[in-house]
């Protein structure tokens, strides 16, 4: 560890012990019991505290641009191109927000390093274990998604040179090998950046390549039209879906917990949060915009397909490093929230120990082969997917974050430095009764009242979308059936 850091450490005790000369024994108690920074040990070999501001940046940008990104050049042909600029922005403004609330929580509580550590700080350990169970399963889904859209690449690059479930198969022992070999997000995220950088790049080829093409690559012979809506002209069922399909473009806001925990100075998350988060949305819109503008109705999904066969390998090719670091990062995050929850509170934790590993290696190796059988059980994943999307992505963008900011409204939590306010006010509210408690932050001013209507409204909408887009994709899975497009379990077919 270097001298600033030690010095840091010194000084942040010293400070600690001078308060407490100031404590009563019974004060002096309560900030004893107080929740320390999880990855806060002087002894532990392991640095999980690495993460630059520009690492987690990045990090941030990798998990916001992936696979929801190569869809959502479609969403603006079913919302019509300004109500689906103006919903992705809305959506983004919001996920923003959660985003926002996630990663400086843990300036007031520095214990907590994922969402489920939120759902015990708002409704117990009850709401602990059943959001955490929520948390892993999407992050392992997720996983699954970025393992079966590398087979896509495989299968488009090799044009079908083998089963598809031997390309997912390859995806997932890389995922396993790769996330096991970094433990610490510091170490992985220099793989970010090229994840990024491919995808993006990737995206811009297709784009420029549809600009340049005098039609669209996949429009019938003959003369076209390209409908392109200025206005939407689809049912309820087609929106909520399209909706569903942006939110989960931008739906990474809970991972953002655990990019602030291995921070170096999380302080500075909200300076990563806009960096990374102003190239996602801008670089959307933009590329999203410029497609559908020139393709219409002829857009491929993934968009990857819209430029013709040629432009589909070089840009699939450019873009195979950035998808499996999608499957590589999701994995990477899911296996980390088992190792924290089992090994938080002992020296194994940081310390090269048989446990240690053990703990380690066994969570990925759960992790990746979640994906790879869900990937492999469910004949329609797309739609299973969706489904996810629209039934659990609204809890970690929506409906949690709005709560925290509630639970912040009633609470009004100093800094954690100062731990026996905050002990004090936590004893006098119940577990429950600070949802009513937010209310009167209203005596607070404008901005007190500005963030309780907003922390409603993120709540209503993400209960808005968790059932109007579970009815939809539920109806979309049924036409699947019912028109034969649903395969068989573990299909070798063709997905590219």
């Amino acid at each position: 560890m270097n001298e600033s850091k030690k010095d840091q450490s010194h000084d942040d005790g010293h400070d600690i012990d001078n308060n407490m000369h100031d404590m009563s024994p019974g004060e002096v108690s309560k900030a004893m019991q107080q929740p320390r920074d999880l990855f806060n040990s002087e002894d532990g070999e392991v640095d999980f505290r690495g993460v630059s501001w520009q690492g987690a940046a990045i990090l941030i940008a990798k998990f916001q641009i992936g696979l929801g990104a190569l869809s959502l050049p479609s969403t603006f042909h079913v919302l019509g191109f300004f109500p689906g600029i103006l919903c992705f922005v809305i959506l983004a403004i919001m996920t923003t927000v959660a985003g926002y609330v996630c990663g400086n929580a843990r300036r007031y509580y520095p214990h907590m390093h994922s969402i489920g550590d939120a759902g015990e700080l708002l409704f117990g350990k009850g709401g602990r274990e059943f959001i955490g169970v929520i948390y892993y399963i999407y992050l392992a889904l997720v996983a699954g998604a970025g393992m079966l859209t590398t087979s896509v690449a495989f299968n488009a690059l090799s044009e079908h040179g083998a089963c598809t479930m031997v390309f997912v198969a390859v995806a997932c022992l890389a995922s396993f090998v790769v996330g096991t070999g970094f433990r610490s997000l510091g170490k992985i995220a220099w793989l970010s950046w090229v994840g990024v950088a491919g995808i993006v790049f990737a995206i811009w080829i297709t784009a420029i390549a549809c600009l340049a093409q005098s039609r669209p690559a996949a429009a019938p012979a003959g003369p076209i039209k390209l409908d392109i809506r200025v206005f939407p002209k689809a049912t309820f069922i087609q929106a909520m879906s399209a909706i569903s399909t942006q939110l989960f473009a931008l739906g990474a806001s809970g991972t953002f917990f655990s990019v602030s925990a291995e921070m170096k100075n999380p302080e500075l998350f909200t300076r990563s949060l806009i960096c990374g988060q102003s190239f996602i949305v801008i670089t959307n819109i933009a590329i999203s915009s410029i497609m559908y503008a020139k393709v219409g109705q002829y857009l491929a999904s993934p968009a990857l397909g819209s430029a013709g066969l040629l432009i589909k390998k070089i840009s699939y090719g450019i873009a195979l490093p950035g998808l499996l670091v999608t499957a590589i990062l999701w994995s990477h995050i899911a296996a980390k929230y088992w190792f924290v929850r089992i090994l938080r509170g002992t020296r194994h934790l940081q310390s090269n120990t048989v446990i240690h590993w053990t703990v380690w290696i066994g969570s990925m190796a759960v992790t990746v082969v979640f994906g790879f059988i869900i990937v492999g059980v469910v004949p329609f994943f797309n739609d299973f997917l969706s489904l996810v999307g629209a039934l659990i992505n609204p809890v970690f963008t929506n409906v949690l974050p709005g709560f925290m900011i509630l639970f912040f409204l009633a609470k009004n939590p100093s800094r954690a430095g100062d731990i026996v306010e905050d002990v004090e006010r936590e004893e006098s509210m119940s577990a429950m009764n600070w949802i009513l408690n937010a209310f009167k932050a209203y005596r607070n001013g404008w901005t007190a009242v500005l963030m309780l209507v907003g922390a409603w409204f993120m709540i209503l909408t993400g209960f808005f979308i968790i059932v109007g887009g579970t009815y939809s994709t539920t109806l979309g899975i049924r036409a699947s059936y019912n028109n034969g497009a649903v395969t068989g379990v573990f299909s070798c077919g063709d997905n590219s």
